[in-house]
């Protein structure tokens, strides 16, 4: 198509973007308009790419990536459409999403005349496998959307402004990024049946919808587009969830929301009500008395009884 121009990247190709240290600015010249991927090596498995794009043309670019990655990618301007296998999906100015890439291709598309930044950190999914286990992003779907409306600048600042230029400053670099991976995850979904009676064709039905519960908790599908996922009426698809996890669909979305926002609530530079709402709840207060039944305190209770608790560890330790 005349308006529309495409490039496929390969392990080699992806190398070549790499420096050893430091970072390395490379355009993209036979493309018409204004593209920079500044690249940077933090570790054998941890790289990170910020991309600053407008493109005269709509931009498809596909990455096979030479082994199992998982991706944070952080849009600070404009939007893109990602396609893996599977899945096709937008991404938006403010958003934070979450992608594993297990048979290692993904394709991107940035539409014409349209300024986008992006910043992703790209993990081999071994070295997160070191250091979650089998929890985490491995019990994850393809695309996961983290955050919305977000502001990275403080969070990534770090890692962008980090030169990478000696060992020291790479194993900063890796801290940082390990430890912003832990920021974004939440608690892993539960896949393990509470009780008998669910076959295992329904198991990897309930499997494909914990995967789309949990792919974005700002815009929960209903429960119409969970049953013809799962190719189950709405009464079967409750029941099995119920023998499996206790709970039904909702209840049990309902918990992992709360469970990821009492993750976020140690971190002090989030907002209350941005903890609410990137947790899918649709107001502070509505948030404030969920919690409250679950866990028995307010969150405003729950963040100066732990990050108070760590800040008096730290003091002591000094």
């Amino acid at each position: 198509m005349a308006d529309r121009e495409g490039i496929k990247f390969d392990g080699k190709d992806l190398a070549a973007f790499l420096p050893d240290t430091g970072w390395r600015d490379t355009g993209l010249p036979t493309f018409p308009g204004e593209a920079v991927f500044r690249c940077g090596r933090i570790s054998p498995s941890i790289t990170v790419t910020r991309s600053m794009c407008r493109f005269a043309h709509g931009y498809d670019a596909t990455v096979l990536h030479p082994a199992p990655t998982a991706m944070l990618v952080f849009v600070e301007k404009g939007c893109s459409r990602f396609d893996m296998p599977g899945t096709s999906f937008n991404v938006l100015s403010g958003d934070a999403w979450l992608m594993r890439t297990d048979d290692h291709c993904v394709g991107r598309y940035t539409p014409p005349n349209v300024a986008t930044e992006m910043s992703a950190i790209r993990f081999d999914v071994e070295r997160i496998r070191e250091a979650l286990g089998e929890s985490g992003t491995l019990q994850l779907g393809a695309a996961t959307r983290l955050g919305r409306n977000e502001d990275f600048s403080s969070s990534l600042c770090g890692i962008l402004n980090n030169p990478l230029a000696s060992p020291l400053d790479r194993l900063l670099a890796e801290g940082q990024s390990l430890a912003l991976l832990a920021r974004w995850l939440g608690p892993a979904p539960k896949t393990v049946a509470y009780a008998s009676g669910v076959s295992n064709d329904d198991m990897r039905r309930l499997d494909r919808v914990i995967e789309m519960l949990t792919a974005d908790l700002t815009a929960p599908p209903t429960l119409d587009s969970i049953a013809t996922l799962s190719e189950m009426s709405h009464p079967r698809l409750n029941r099995c969830f119920r023998k499996a996890y206790g709970v039904t669909v909702f209840e049990w979305l309902r918990g992992y929301r709360l469970d990821r926002a009492r993750r976020y609530l140690l971190d002090p530079k989030t907002t209350i009500t941005g903890v609410a709402f990137r947790c899918g709840f649709s107001s502070s207060s509505h948030f404030a008395i969920a919690f409250r039944e679950r866990f028995h305190c307010s969150p405003m209770e729950y963040r100066k009884q732990t990050v108070g608790s760590e800040s008096d560890d730290m003091a002591f330790a000094k």
